[in-house]
């Protein structure tokens, strides 16, 4: 695993990150050599208030959602990418990135608006891209962390299998079941999606150059030739 990652982020597909400063926040590093691991979480508020209690709280690493004062879908990156987002109880240091998405959870199965979908998928493209976090979720749909102790949060796969989780995931003595019960699939797939026609420009631009690198030296030449 890499020693050290980009602490900040610039953009996500179609979405400017917006850096705000002024954030409490733990100089303590997060396990770079742990299973690479996000955790999602919702606000259970608006853009404003959830703001405005990070900024007298520790924070997660970013904030995204309608802002209704902004009157669009932003992303915002509260805390750097390396250093802890303290939006658990404990355990901060086993997830290198934190998100807290506006929006209530839910006990039916749910999702926020489409905006909302592809700003979350964009960045989590980006942190599959940057810090190697898998687009997958350790259950199937349907199947989330509730509220206080529950098999997800005892299962021991937060810490030791890569991918997202949510907060209802985590162990104790968190308590918290947010999102829910989230559509991932639907998410990762979006995400998936984004991350793969990031990647497709990359692989094409490289790919007469690749090619003739892959070539035994006596076929180069004739493959570089004009037809």
């Amino acid at each position: 695993m890499a020693s050290s990652v980009k602490p900040w982020l610039q953009q996500a597909g179609k979405f400017p990150i917006a850096h705000i400063g002024g954030i409490p926040h733990l100089n303590q590093s997060v396990k770079l050599a742990a299973p690479r691991t996000g955790v999602l979480h919702t606000t259970e508020g608006g853009w404003a208030g959830s703001l405005a209690i990070f900024k007298q709280h520790f924070a997660p690493h970013f904030m995204l959602g309608f802002d209704a004062d902004a009157q669009k879908v932003r992303i915002a990156q509260l805390v750097q990418v390396g250093t802890i987002g303290a939006a658990l109880k404990a355990h901060n240091n086993q997830a290198v990135v934190q998100i807290e998405m506006i929006g209530f959870s839910k006990e039916a199965p749910w999702l926020p608006d489409d905006d909302t979908v592809e700003a979350l998928a964009s960045l989590m493209a980006v942190c599959h891209a940057e810090y190697g976090i898998p687009l997958t979720h350790p259950w199937a749909d349907g199947d989330y962390g509730k509220a206080g102790d529950n098999p997800h949060r005892s299962s021991g796969k937060y810490g030791t299998v890569a991918g997202w989780f949510g907060h209802g995931d985590c162990p104790s003595p968190d308590t918290h079941w947010d999102p829910g019960n989230l559509k991932w699939s639907v998410v990762l797939a979006k995400a998936s999606q984004i991350a793969t026609a990031a990647a497709a420009p990359m692989i094409a631009s490289a790919g007469p150059a690749a090619m003739a690198l892959s070539l035994p030296s006596g076929a180069k030449k004739k493959a570089t030739q004009p037809a």
